[in-house]
Formats: C-alpha cells, sequence, structure tokens
C-alpha cells in the first residue's frame, strides 16, 4: 500500500491518493498530531477500484503539519504533508468549484450576543437571572474584487445561501473564519468610474456541515449546461472516474 499526498492550489485542496489497497472500501483520516484522528470529509467508506481509492480534503490546516492514513480493513498507511497557503479562502463545502481566494479589506469587531434575561422580583431589590449560553460569534467582513469580472464570481459564491468555510492562513492578521453562514449581501462600488467592487458580508459562525455532505467538483447541472449532449461527454471523458474529476465552469451554477 502506498499513499500520496498533493496540493492543488486551484481549488486548494489536499488529494489524497491511495494505492496496492485490498477489495473492499477504505477509511481515510487525519490528524494534527497523530493522537486524535478524524474521518476526512466524505472518507467513511470510499470505494476501492483496482486497488486504488482517492478523496480530496479542502478543510485541511494551512501552515502546519498535516497528517493522513488511510485503513482498507486489512492494513493502515500514513503519510503526511504541510499545505502552504498565504491567502484568506473562501470555499464552498457542497460545490467546491466554486472555491476562490479573496481579498479581506477590514472586517468589524466579533459580537456574540446574550440569550440572558433579568426579570424584577415583587418584594426583591436583586431581580432573578434566567441565563443560557451565548450566541455564536458574528462579524462583517468586507472584502474586495479588483474587477466586475472577479465580483461576479464572487457573487456566484454567495449565491447558493450554502454554509461557506472560511479558511484563514496562519499569518492571517486576526482575521476570522470558520464555518459560516451569510447574511444579507452588500455590493459596493468603488467609485463612478471604477471597476473595482467591495462586498459587505455579514457573517454567523455555524456547526459544520454533517459529513454526509459531500462537495463534488462536477453536477449533472454543469455537465447539462457544458455538454450539449452524450456524444460531446463520451468524446471529452474516457471514464467516469474522468468525469468525477472534471472541475465545472462556475459561470454554469444552477441557482433556484
Amino acid at each position: 500500500m502506498a499513499i500520496n499526498l498533493t496540493l492543488d492550489t486551484t481549488l486548494s485542496r489536499v488529494r489524497i491518493a491511495g494505492t496496492g489497497l485490498a477489495a473492499g472500501t477504505a477509511l481515510f483520516e487525519k490528524s494534527l498530531n497523530t493522537l486524535s484522528w478524524t474521518t476526512v470529509r466524505g472518507g467513511e467508506a470510499v470505494p476501492i477500484v483496482a486497488g486504488a481509492a482517492s478523496l480530496d480534503d479542502y478543510e485541511f490546516s494551512p501552515g502546519v503539519v498535516n497528517h493522513y492514513r488511510i485503513d482498507d480493513g486489512t492494513d493502515v498507511w500514513q503519510s503526511s504533508i504541510t499545505p502552504v497557503q498565504a491567502e484568506v479562502w473562501m470555499k464552498s463545502i457542497s460545490r467546491p468549484f466554486l472555491n476562490r481566494p479573496v481579498t479581506v479589506v477590514s472586517h468589524s469587531d466579533i459580537t456574540r450576543e446574550a440569550r440572558n434575561g433579568v426579570f424584577p422580583i415583587i418584594g426583591r431589590s436583586a431581580p432573578v437571572a434566567i441565563t443560557d449560553v451565548r450566541m455564536a460569534r458574528q462579524w462583517e467582513m468586507t472584502l474586495k474584487a479588483d474587477s466586475v469580472s472577479d465580483a461576479d464570481a464572487l457573487e456566484l459564491v454567495l449565491a447558493g445561501g450554502d454554509p461557506l468555510y472560511i479558511q484563514v492562513p496562519p499569518d492571517g492578521r486576526d482575521i476570522p473564519g470558520g464555518y459560516v453562514v451569510v447574511g444579507t449581501m452588500t455590493r459596493r462600488r468603488f467609485g463612478h468610474s471604477s471597476a473595482r467592487r467591495w462586498f459587505d458580508l455579514p457573517m454567523t459562525v455555524v456547526a459544520p456541515p454533517g459529513p454526509g455532505v459531500v462537495g463534488a467538483t462536477m453536477t449533472w447541472e454543469a455537465l447539462v449546461a457544458e455538454f450539449g449532449n452524450w456524444s460531446d461527454v463520451l468524446s471529452a471523458f474516457g471514464s467516469w472516474a474522468a468525469v468525477a474529476d472534471y472541475v465545472a465552469d462556475p459561470d454554469t451554477v444552477i441557482v433556484p
């Protein structure tokens, strides 16, 4: 068995490929300390075809050693990689072909709304408090797009309304990140004659989507939009694996 790890900087993902595996399915896991291991998204039961299995990890930790291992039920092999990333990335968990680096202009102070109630009681000076844990972090992040086309591409990432993953490099200047949902978007012009655009994005931290939410770089909608008929598909791809590995054009994303 062998594990090959590569960093794809186009979509910002660690590509994990195992060969020499026993027939069946494989478990893909990752760790930052080789003590505590978590399943890579979509890696609970990866089909093994002709002794090989592969998976992409978009939620790696940049700037530190990431350890990966593959368990095919008969043996476990391990390898490591240090993904280098200097930019902030906005990632779509369900549609990773929308992933793109972004330029953060600024971000507001972080707030955490209270869920407490204070009730005055007759005959008492001190009120009674009913308390609960605070709400998740919230802030507004301002992004810059240097051209109208870049702004349109960024708006496509936000159009689906899905939870996003804001991935910040180690030297991210205290830029907040994590799994977020973006509220009402504002797209502003930098000036009357400038092509530059600003995006004001209110963000709320949310729980990570469940492990069953696995992204794909190609969808049926994109396949239909980019290739007019099955003959064109068959001419362009030699196998279903090649179709699955194809990166769709973000302009073909269909939003209700």
